[in-house]
């Protein structure tokens, strides 16, 4: 089984040498890694291409910027693999990751699997900030609770090329586009291994898209309305549980900036 890892780049020179190298050091070694730098301003370029003459199972693209999700549906584009292992340009693979994924994959005859993780902040491993065992990988999990009880890197888990067919990630979104293209997936309730080892690690710093409060505020509600408008089996228990911090402000987003534009880019309308 070739395993097709999709690692999304902008201006990530401090980490994407690391995170590449987590790549090259794994004990499986049937993959390719199509590393897509989305516009790169700093030495981000270099460092991928210096990868690629070492080893031709790196690939490098380039595009112009269409930020995190528009990258990774350019991989996805141009993954040959039997199997999807998304990588972000500044996180890391535990050097087995790939091989007892590949192993869960036969035994299983499973469509996803799913690995725990640790987190790693200014060179330090630490536990996670959440605990992957202690929650199910279901459709209805994925929607009522996440970011309330759990979260998942993108790098935790391991499809199949067959199970993402027909799945993007969302354009319009530049944060919460992952939670969106899980639901979407896992909306076909497919079968998951659970694998309860940290090989996935995730790199705390100041650049996390995360610690903006207000854009991950803002996104959070745009695939809000994106899930609202999609969702029958759960709506209410969505609405009134998940929502909680936001559905007071629900009925006020008409009113910003971005609206208009999300709007048409959920509904096709103007």
């Amino acid at each position: 089984m070739k395993i097709s890892v999709i690692v999304p780049c902008y201006n990530q020179e401090a980490f994407l040498d690391e995170s590449l190298a987590s790549v090259a050091n794994q004990t499986y070694t049937n993959w390719e890694c199509i590393i897509v730098d989305d516009g790169s301003t700093d030495s981000s370029a270099l460092i991928a291409k210096a990868w690629q003459e070492k080893d031709a199972r790196f690939k490098y693209f380039y595009q112009e910027n269409k930020r995190l999700s528009g990258a990774r549906n350019t991989g996805l584009t141009l993954a040959q693999g039997d199997l999807i292992q998304f990588l972000d340009g500044d996180d890391l693979l535990q050097p087995t990751k790939m091989e007892e994924s590949v192993e869960a994959f036969k035994r299983e005859q499973c469509d996803i699997v799913v690995s725990n993780f640790s987190e790693i902040h200014k060179g330090k491993q630490r536990p996670p900030f959440c605990d992957l065992s202690r929650h199910k990988f279901t459709y209805k999990s994925l929607l009522l609770y996440w970011d309330v009880d759990f979260n998942v890197p993108c790098h935790c888990f391991c499809f199949t090329k067959k199970v993402l067919d027909g799945h993007r990630f969302k354009e319009f979104l530049r944060a919460k586009e992952d939670w969106v293209m899980w639901l979407e997936v896992f909306k076909s309730n497919p079968k998951v291994c659970f694998i309860n080892k940290p090989l996935g690690v995730y790199r705390i710093h100041e650049g996390n898209i995360t610690r903006n409060k207000a854009l991950m505020d803002q996104y959070t509600e745009a695939a809000c309305l994106y899930i609202l408008k999609n969702e029958d089996v759960y709506f209410d228990e969505f609405f009134h549980k998940t929502l909680k911090p936001y559905k007071d402000r629900l009925h006020k987003i008409q009113s910003r900036p971005w609206y208009k534009k999300i709007y048409h880019d959920i509904t096709g309308k103007q």
